[in-house]
């Protein structure tokens, strides 16, 4: 935004397997990510690690995970954060042309340096609604609480989205589609005295084949 650039010298591995059950599958991954920054010579490591149970039927499926990540400025344990995050989502279809899908989740974060921890109960939820071949509509809503032994970290969010996306004919690229989206986003922190700062915004952008075209955005 102020036309500053800074050089980020980033690495990451990962290691996942899947197996499919009939029934339900599964997964699980390993992964290590590391970035450098150039100006600052801070090295900011991040080990995690997760699972995934997901279950499938013809009018429904759910998704259970659970990973774990460990993340700060080095490899020092006084730098360090740990964090566990356990979330469940269900995608209900009770027409060809309609899915909500509601999920849950909560994140524990200790801090290395402090002890003090951090809970994050979330809750959100989306609608997918295809009336026409051509036409689709998408609608999402989350709230999360932040609940903390750090007072600075008393911080409660919410953010909602709809996004109108039409498929408006084929050219030589390819197929054409046209995208309106409004995003609306809010922070609050509790224990601050300075006010939430609400942000509207506005995007709308073509996409013509593999060509991805910006029409117009507003804030």
């Amino acid at each position: 935004m102020c036309g500053l650039k800074v050089d980020h010298a980033r690495d990451e591995r990962q290691l996942w397997g899947e197996y499919d059950f009939g029934l339900f599958r599964l997964r699980g991954s390993l992964g290590e990510s590391w970035e450098n920054n150039s100006e600052t010579n801070n090295l900011s490591l991040t080990r995690t690690a997760s699972t995934y149970f997901n279950l499938s039927k013809p009018s429904w499926s759910a998704l259970l995970s659970s990973s774990y990540a460990l993340s700060g400025q080095g490899q020092e344990p006084s730098q360090q954060s740990l964090t566990f995050t356990n979330a469940l989502s269900i995608a209900y279809r009770p027409t060809g042309f309609l899915t909500m899908e509601p999920g849950l989740s909560l994140r524990q974060e200790w801090d290395q340096s402090t002890g003090l921890k951090t809970d994050t109960p979330s809750a959100g939820f989306a609608l997918v609604c295809s009336p026409y071949r051509d036409l689709q509509f998408a609608g999402r809503a989350s709230y999360a609480r932040g609940l903390s032994e750090d007072p600075l970290k008393e911080i409660s969010s919410v953010n909602t989205a709809a996004t109108l996306n039409w498929k408006i004919g084929k050219s030589f690229l390819g197929e054409q589609f046209l995208t309106f989206q409004v995003e609306y986003k809010n922070e609050l922190q509790t224990n601050s005295i300075n006010k939430s700062q609400p942000n509207l915004t506005g995007l709308i952008h073509m996409e013509d084949g593999r060509l991805l075209k910006n029409v117009g955005s507003k804030d």
